[in-house]
């Protein structure tokens, strides 16, 4: 695996990110740890989540993504592990929970 530098923040990450935007709401939690490990197999060290990833899916409620990563960091070298997000979108209907 290829690694890069974070702009000027001394980290250095995989050149692939992976996505977790499908984690439960289109792929169950197993096959969802399973693309992780083979994702940390491969040498990929950057991850990328939100908790408003399948928010739009009825009945799901959002931030699942991020429950499945902390399941799978759990025995993982933590420090040599790089989680992406967003500052943005809708997380609640509060007026609040925008920005």
């Amino acid at each position: 695996m290829e690694y890069r530098k974070l702009g000027r923040t001394g980290l250095k990450v995989s050149a692939l990110c992976l996505g977790t935007m499908t984690f439960r709401w289109t792929s169950t939690e197993a096959e969802s740890l399973q693309v992780l490990d083979a994702a940390w197999d491969a040498g990929i060290n950057f991850i990328d989540t939100a908790d408003v990833y399948s928010r739009w899916a009825e009945g799901n409620p959002g931030g699942v993504a991020e429950e499945i990563i902390g399941k799978w960091l759990k025995g993982k070298p933590r420090d040599e592990i790089v989680i992406a997000t967003k500052v943005r979108g809708r997380s609640g209907t509060a007026p609040t929970a925008r920005g």
